[in-house]
Formats: structure tokens, C-alpha cells, sequence
């Protein structure tokens, strides 16, 4: 059988979603395929979060999906301390300084999951689920694409299926990447002194080590970017043990530590797309791109791919909405954004894993100075923020 409409989104993750309401909204026929069978089940508590900026917030509110999350389990935090523990020097970041009540808010992945299926749940948008598209054809004004069952066809495919996505594989469109040699560690934590609703992050000579701030002032979220080995032997600890590691490495900043639920680790790959756009479809989220964790800009720079094609939408019109001029002029802006967090990214984790001297007093000397420059604070604030 072969189902038509203006508008498919490949992939039911976080950013798919978004993108499947956000064209619905603009009075598109949309429907959202996911090889998940359960996508649309209410999503248990979990232990994945995400710092979520005030550009993504934003776009929720104008998606009416903001008033739909479960506020008791969304965490604002307004303040940021970074610090380098080779030589001790330290950053502060505090929402003040740009005139708002927040930096950002820590949201797992399950409350933004339930928020968004709600509002698409109001609509007649339609969800293909337990779908492992296995073909793709590009025809004279659309796209078909095919599982072993049903066919859909499309004037628009957004790929947003996740870092190895099969239908960019389908569509041909390489990928620029490289390992980061290091895992990353996940899991949530009990603290002895209140987090004072501030995240923090410590790079040590071995990678970085966040915490963000939960609703309950004693527990934070962690993200441990380590060497692999060493991501292997803290797997391998007891849960007492690895609460002192965490605290060691921590500086003991709030104490003792106790975890609290399981952990994961996961190795860290960069990954950009060649290609933004092609004839009739576009690529968003990690379908186009995975960065490092340590500044926490992972789903924000998805949810801003999102943005930037909403805001060519609304310039261009409908009749265009599809066009070679809009999918380029998506290209074009996104490329160019990304590769620049990209290299930002990279810089900034070279930059702390240099042991060598100078480099750590230099590192210092560079944090402190930046620490007493209000206006460069204030521009790093409001990047981070998406604004």
C-alpha cells in the first residue's frame, strides 16, 4: 500500500518529533516513520538528560509544547562554574549578566518525550511505527520510500534517524568523522551539599567531568568523558567505589556522592554529513551531526537545524517550501554553523587535554583573564544560548 503525503519525518527521536508537529502546525500532511514499535508509548523515567538552551525552549513554546512538559521535573539553572583542575583557575557564568531568570533548564529525555507526544497526539498527524525503511527512489517531483510491507511518497523527507542513519545511507550522502578517544560515563547521583541550581564542569588532565543540576538540590545528572580504558575500569566499580572516583574527581566540590541509578558508557565519535540537503529531502539532528558532550549543545544544535529550516519555511513561502533554493539556502547556513561548534568543540578539547608546559599555566593565565571580562562572558553566555 502506498501512503502519500507533503511531508515525512524519518525518525522519532527528540528532534524528529519536534520537526513532525512544527510542519503539521504550517497545515502540511505529515506523517513520522520510526523503526521503533513502542514509539508512541509514554516513556518510563530515565536516566539520559539534556541541558536544553533558550533558543530551544523558545521554539518549544512557539510549538506549544513548553506548557505541556511536567515543570516538577524541569530544572533551571542559573548559574555555571568551569574550572581547570591542572592549575585550579575558573570561569563563573551567572544568568544575571545577560538580564534573564536562567542559563538553561536540565530535562530528561522521557518528560520532553511524554511533552511532545501529547501535543502531537491533539493532531491528525499520522505515526508509522515498528517501519525499517529498506529502499529509497527518487522519482521526477517527490520521494518514495519502502519498507517490506508499504510504501510512502513524499515532496519533502526530513532525515532525522540517528547518528548511523540508514536512509542517508540509502540517499548515498558520506560522513566527515573521527573518533574523540574517549567514552563517556552517565549516570545520576546523590550529593551531599545542595547544587545551588549551578551546573559545573571540571576538565581534568583525562577529560571532562559535568554535573547538572536536578530538580531535588541533592542530585545531579553526570557526564564523565574519559580515556577508554579508563571509562572501562570506573564501568567495572562498585557503586561505592565509583561514587568516591566521582567525588575525587570532582574536587569533592559537593561532597560525599552516592549513586543512584544505573550507569551507561558510550564511545564519542564526531560526525558531520557531506550533504545538508538534495533534491527533495533535508537532514537534521544526529542524522547530520554528533559533537562532544562537553559543553551539552548535542540536541540544541538538532533543535536549531529545526529553527533555521522553520525560518526559511516562513521567508520563502509554501510554494517554495520544497524548493532547490530553499534546501540550499538549509545547507548553506547549517554547514557553516556546525562546522564552526564543530572546531570549537575540538579546540576546547585539545586545548585541556595538553599536559605539556606551558600549556596548563597558559591555560590558566587564559581562564583567569577571560573570568574578570564581563562583556566576553556575556557573548559566551548568550552563544551558548543560542541567541
Amino acid at each position: 500500500m502506498t501512503h502519500s503525503f507533503d511531508v515525512i519525518i524519518a525518525g522519532g527521536g527528540i528532534v524528529g518529533l519536534s520537526a513532525a508537529l512544527a510542519m503539521h502546525q504550517r497545515g502540511y500532511t505529515v506523517a513520522l516513520i520510526d523503526a521503533n514499535e513502542r514509539i508512541t508509548e509514554n516513556p518510563i523515567h530515565d536516566a539520559r538528560v539534556y541541558a536544553i538552551n533558550q533558543a530551544s525552549q523558545f521554539l518549544w513554546n512557539e510549538l506549544g509544547v513548553w506548557p505541556l512538559l511536567d515543570k516538577t521535573r524541569v530544572s533551571s539553572y542559573q548559574h555555571m562554574h568551569v574550572w581547570d583542575a591542572s592549575n585550579g583557575a575558573c570561569i563563573d557564568f551567572d544568568a544575571r549578566m545577560v538580564g534573564t531568570d536562567h542559563l538553561g533548564n536540565i530535562i530528561q529525555e522521557s518528560v520532553l518525550r511524554r511533552a511532545l507526544l501529547t501535543a502531537i497526539k491533539a493532531t491528525t498527524l499520522q505515526i508509522f511505527s515498528d517501519c525499517r525503511i529498506g529502499k529509497l527512489h527518487m522519482q521526477d517531483d517527490t520521494i518514495l520510500i519502502s519498507d517490506d510491507i508499504d510504501d510512502w511518497q513524499t515532496q519533502l523527507l526530513i532525515v532525522a534517524d540517528g547518528a548511523c542513519s540508514r536512509i542517508r545511507e540509502l540517499l548515498g550522502i558520506g560522513v566527515n568523522h573521527w573518533p574523540y578517544h574517549q567514552h563517556a560515563i552517565v549516570t545520576t547521583i546523590q550529593t551531599e551539599k545542595s547544587h545551588n541550581s549551578t551546573a559545573y564542569q571540571v576538565f581534568n588532565p583525562e577529560g571532562p567531568l559535568a554535573f547538572l543540576p536536578l530538580v531535588d538540590s541533592h542530585q545531579c545528572s553526570i557526564v564523565w568523558s574519559t580515556q577508554p580504558a579508563n571509562a572501562q575500569r570506573l564501568m567495572a566499580l562498585s557503586d561505592m567505589d565509583f561514587a568516591d572516583a566521582v567525588k575525587g574527581a570532582f574536587a569533592a566540590k559537593l561532597g560525599y556522592c552516592e549513586v543512584l541509578s544505573q550507569r551507561y558508557q558510550f564511545p564519542l565519535h564526531m560526525r558531520h554529513t557531506k550533504q545538508y540537503s538534495g533534491s527533495h529531502w533535508l537532514m537534521m539532528g544526529d542524522a547530520a551531526h554528533t559533537i562532544h558532550p562537553l559543553a551539552g549543545l548535542g540536541l540544541n544544535l538538532g533543535l536549531s537545524d529545526l529553527s533555521t529550516w522553520l525560518k526559511i519555511n516562513t521567508y520563502q513561502g509554501r510554494s517554495q517550501m520544497w524548493s532547490n533554493k530553499s534546501l540550499a539556502a538549509y545547507q548553506r547556513q547549517r554547514k557553516s554553523e556546525v562546522w564552526q561548534t564543530i572546531a570549537l568543540m575540538e579546540g576546547i578539547k585539545t586545548l585541556f587535554a595538553q599536559p605539556l608546559p606551558p600549556v596548563p599555566v597558559l591555560r590558566g593565565l587564559g581562564l583567569h583573564l577571560c573570568n574578570q571580562l564581563s562583556p566576553l562572558k556575556r557573548y559566551f553566555i548568550r552563544h551558548a544560548a543560542g541567541l
